[in-house]
């Protein structure tokens, strides 16, 4: 009997891909029997082997077991065709159709034209309208197929099989007439004279599934998958119990420690009112000297002065002998006021007031007694000099040293970061939150938590970012106090991606649009659309700005002209897009595993492996300003990676 809807939309998970999260497609199966869209498998396995340069094969993307390459086929684009099919999805998914009413007739929709089907032929797994099924009649081989009316099957009155036969794996275009009993294998004919015409036990499929459903072997099959489900169930209820466990003692711990915390801050406080009286006494001492200094150099400038008008006024209105006794009084204090100067200038230093850290917080309150030592460092003005040690690095060639891997979301989850101040900010989408560490990613230093999902985090000015949520909603935050400024809500505006034209004017996008927005009013500016896979916008300037426009390019727009078109065959679904402190630009593709690397032209430049900066699939890229340091974060395990670009 017909399977009731309701039934069929139980089975709403197995008939949607993995991939895509939506209904199959071209259902095709692997190995491990794991099935995908055609195009989404296609895709991963282009992404797969381009990523790692081999031919062997894949891994599975849900079970990584390893899928062998057909050996015929040298192009891997081309893999996922010679895939079988899963006929019993295909077959649920017409079953579906046809019990939702929204069954088409196949052979209209194979002549490009759109007719409700009104029966459906299970030999040749087909739904007809009513000319087509007239047709289909009068071939004399098709003939005696017995058709069901597709309102009677709706209704769940006809017992019918909606897939009657099936197609052979190894030979897509014949259909499945035996069983080899002896290889426990169903063939079709070219499977039977070919692979098993030495067996002795070969039957036909009819025969062979006769009563299989009411075998002990079906039952007992579905009796060891229901233990193996209660089994795992159980650990599931374990390690969920495990992790009730943890959650209670870190609650515990948080109060142990909100206890530690009280101590050291009333600790802080007193070494706190020592550094700053150290600070303000150094400060009027060094003021002192400075103004002493000044009092002096202005003394000397004053005189100057005075004779200069004396000069001026003898030369003018005074006489001849006026002239000469003047310039004989002045003369030589010239030579005594340069003399002075010059032995004045030559001591003069510069003076900076210089804070060190002092020793480890481990033994905070039990060791340290001042929050660090206060000097005067004093350096002659001829002897300063810009560090230029950065433009020693060709970051065109230089090599990658990973720093530090910052585990941001404890083992999972997507997370975006940020250089603020010499110190990491990053977005926790799991937990709601931003998370800050010290700039060497080794200490968490504070949290905040947000009332949405954060998906991109973005410097608006010194201690101030901009978190974006998914949920059309722009957060403001003080990244010094960790403190929420602002709640922008935009209804209606696709949020995801951001960044900062100025510190009023921010661009956020989101599929296929980018959305131009004041700040301070959240009105919007403007608007431009994309072909989509827009989910992260680097700004250049006032004009210039680059985005994915495709999950295979990216552009670079000047105004609203384009002003490039990046593409690569090893790229696929860009995401996160950085430029270093040489105008490098810097894409992550995540599905391709790899960063590229292009000049402000557009230009190749080199392919990092997502590898060789410490993660697998690269969500956002980006550098500290005027360092060769930068930040890639992954989209699914929720970690970061720090690392620097050096010489070779």
């Amino acid at each position: 009997m017909a399977t009731p809807t309701k039934d069929i939309e139980h089975f709403d998970d197995l008939l949607t891909c993995t991939i895509c999260l939506e209904t199959f497609k071209v259902p095709k199966y692997l190995p491990c029997l794991h099935t995908f869209c055609e195009s989404c498998i296609n895709t991963y396995i282009v992404s797969s082997v381009g990523k790692g340069k081999i031919t062997e094969g894949f891994t599975c993307p849900v079970c990584r077991k390893m899928v062998s390459a057909v050996a015929t086929l040298e192009r891997p684009e081309l893999w996922a065709t010679t895939l079988p099919t899963n006929h019993f999805v295909t077959s649920m998914l017409d079953k579906r159709a046809i019990q939702k009413a929204e069954k088409m007739c196949d052979s209209c929709q194979f002549n490009e034209e759109s007719k409700k089907a009104k029966s459906w032929c299970p030999i040749c797994e087909e739904a007809f309208c009513d000319q087509c099924e007239k047709y289909h009649k009068t071939f004399k081989m098709l003939a005696r197929h017995k058709l069901f009316s597709i309102q009677e099957m709706q209704s769940g009155d006809t017992h019918f099989e909606i897939c009657e036969v099936q197609s052979c794996d190894e030979h897509p275009g014949k259909i499945i007439e035996f069983y080899c009993l002896d290889h426990s294998q169903p063939c079709c004919t070219s499977c039977a004279t070919l692979s098993h015409r030495k067996c002795e036990n070969v039957t036909s499929i009819q025969k062979a599934a006769s009563g299989i459903k009411e075998s002990t072997k079906a039952s007992g099959l579905s009796q060891k998958l229901r233990e193996h489900v209660i089994q795992l169930g159980k650990i599931i209820d374990d390690r969920n119990k495990n992790l009730a466990d943890v959650e209670n003692s870190t609650e515990e711990i948080k109060t142990r420690v909100t206890d530690i915390k009280t101590e050291i801050l009333k600790h802080l406080d007193r070494i706190e009112e020592t550094l700053i009286a150290e600070l303000t006494s150094n400060k009027k001492h060094v003021g002192i000297e400075l103004k002493d200094e000044v009092g002096m150099l202005s003394s000397y400038s004053s005189a100057v002065k005075k004779w200069k008008t004396v000069i001026d006024s003898v030369l003018e209105h005074g006489s001849e002998e006026q002239c000469l006794m003047e310039i004989n009084k002045i003369e030589p204090k010239i030579s005594e006021l340069e003399q002075e100067i010059e032995d004045l200038v030559k001591n003069i230093k510069s003076v900076k007031v210089v804070f060190s850290p002092s020793s480890p917080i481990t033994d905070f309150i039990r060791n340290t007694k001042s929050f660090g030592n206060i000097k005067i460092d004093k350096s002659s003005v001829s002897s300063l000099s810009c560090n230029l040690e950065i433009d020693k690095v060709d970051f065109r060639t230089g090599s990658i040293n990973i720093l530090q891997v910052i585990d941001v979301c404890n083992g999972a989850g997507s997370t975006s970061g940020i250089f603020v101040q010499n110190l990491l900010l990053f977005t926790v989408l799991q937990k709601n939150k931003v998370v800050k560490y010290n700039n060497d990613g080794q200490s968490l230093l504070s949290e905040l938590a947000l009332p949405g999902p954060p998906a991109d985090i973005a410097v608006v000015t010194q201690f101030k970012v901009a978190v974006s949520s998914p949920g059309q909603v722009v957060c403001v935050v003080d990244s010094n106090k960790m403190t929420l400024l602002q709640t922008l809500n935009l209804p209606g505006i696709p949020v995801y991606g951001l960044c900062f034209v100025n510190k009023e004017l921010f661009i956020t996008c989101h599929g296929s649009t980018l959305t131009w927005i004041n700040l301070s009013s959240g009105q919007q500016v403007k608007q431009r659309t994309t072909s989509g896979e827009s989910y992260f916008v680097l700004s250049l300037s006032q004009t210039d700005y680059v985005y994915a426009d495709s999950p295979t390019s990216v552009d670079y727009v000047v105004g609203n002209t384009k002003k490039f078109t990046y593409t690569n065959s090893d790229f696929f679904n860009p995401r996160g897009l950085g430029i270093d402190c040489m105008g490098n630009l810097y894409i992550a593709a995540y599905m391709s595993s790899n960063i590229h690397q292009i000049t402000n032209e557009g230009e190749f430049i080199r392919i990092i492996s997502a590898l060789a900066v410490g993660i697998e699939y690269p969500l956002t890229i980006r550098f500290a300003p005027g360092s060769n340091k930068f930040i890639v974060t992954c989209t699914s395990s929720g970690k970061a990676a720090l690392c620097e670009i050096v010489s070779k």
